[in-house]
């Protein structure tokens, strides 16, 4: 029941959907657990979940990991232009005064999936549009003794735990099916075993669910599914978010495909670990309006983060832009608005939207980059609205 093995690998990638149809709030942090971005800036490998059906599911949470996918003649998947921009989140949680049980946290977002053979090569005919929920259930919250002020989040699964218990039955990850909206490098997933798809193409005709979760387990077999190690220090834990260094883990599996069914699950040890990362609000400033120009040259971009003003430009030479997916662009200079408390930093508009945009569509801009002192870096985004065709 908890074989390794497997002759098709899956691999998912957290990233944006892309055209719009996914618009990010200018101040998301208020709803978010220590901010809400994951990832891990390239140094974390992708999140990997056990065999079930000869598949396995994995999480890539940042744009570096996506751009430093490789295929098995170690050629690029996502080159140049075609990088998809990642951005999955953990919502938000409370912890009670004392500590204690409190309610549960939903890790979400939208991705991008692969097929991997059983020499771990990545497919990249395979690459597909999915999107990724996750709600861990009574979530155990408690003072961090390294740092008053700061917490712990933890989910330590019973013996003969009843699995709808631990993970909400409606966790999952879906392969979606390409849409007119779909990115061209993601508009022909094909090898999706188990999943609809037309017979003579092999083209993904429909969405296509996985259930994600555990299996009940005895004692032995949580010491030997979810042993103690120095991400996850107690035994049966399956989920861990440490507020002080920003980490967030999870261990999980994953059920049959085309189904909804937790109880097709039949495997546990996977998943994966990132570190949330800082999210300000974000103000693409130089239009009128509140508009994006494609042809327009140096425009201006507002980083909200009181706190972090000298962080942020102490790093300002490594910040860059992307919108709507496409190329990352590195700013051309910032500076400080102490006034509001804000980092300006400028970026070239026709670089960032090498194809253009639609006029009247919001175009989704995302500034990243690191701070001065800190282990994980920032990003900030906008929905400015396309003023030109």
């Amino acid at each position: 029941m908890f074989s390794k093995s497997s002759v098709l690998t899956l691999v998912a990638l957290a990233a944006f959907l892309s055209l719009g149809a996914v618009l990010l709030p200018q101040v998301v942090q208020a709803q978010c657990v220590w901010d809400c971005d994951l990832g891990g800036g390239g140094s974390l490998p992708p999140w990997g979940n056990s065999p079930q059906s000869q598949l396995d599911i994995a999480y890539c949470l940042d744009r570096d990991c996506v751009a430093n996918l490789k295929d098995k003649n170690g050629n690029l998947i996502f080159p140049g232009n075609a990088i998809p921009v990642p951005l999955v989140q953990q919502d938000t949680f409370s912890c009670p005064p004392a500590g204690g049980t409190s309610g549960a946290v939903t890790i979400s977002g939208n991705v991008v999936a692969l097929l991997r053979d059983n020499q771990g090569n990545l497919l990249p005919q395979s690459a597909a549009q999915a999107s990724l929920s996750l709600t861990i259930l009574n979530v155990q919250c408690s003072a961090d003794p390294l740092n008053t002020g700061k917490t712990i989040l933890s989910r330590v699964v019973g013996v003969n735990e009843l699995r709808t218990t631990v993970f909400g039955p409606s966790s999952s990850i879906t392969i979606l099916k390409p849409t007119s909206s779909t990115p061209l490098s993601l508009s022909t997933p094909i090898g999706w075993t188990g999943c609809p798809s037309n017979k003579k193409t092999g083209i993904l005709t429909d969405n296509c669910p996985f259930p994600l979760g555990i299996v009940e387990l005895t004692a032995n077999q949580l010491q030997n599914e979810f042993p103690a190690t120095p991400s996850f220090p107690t035994v049966g834990e399956v989920y861990r978010a440490v507020e002080q260094t920003r980490f967030v883990g999870v261990r999980d599996c994953k059920g049959d495909a085309n189904s909804t069914d937790p109880n097709t699950i039949a495997c546990s040890t996977g998943g994966g670990e990132s570190l949330a990362l800082f999210t300000f609000p974000g103000n693409w400033a130089g239009a009128t309006n509140h508009t994006i120009n494609q042809n327009s040259g140096n425009t201006p971009f507002d980083i909200f983060a009181p706190n972090f003003l000298n962080a942020i430009l102490d790093q300002a030479a490594g910040i860059t832009a992307t919108a709507d997916n496409g190329p990352q662009v590195p700013t051309t200079g910032c500076f400080i608005q102490a006034n509001q408390q804000t980092v300006r930093c400028f970026f070239t508009a026709k670089d960032l939207l090498p194809n253009g945009c639609t006029k009247g569509l919001p175009v989704i801009v995302l500034v990243t980059g690191n701070l001065t002192g800190q282990t994980v870096g920032f990003e900030s985004h906008d929905n400015p609205t396309c003023a030109k065709q």
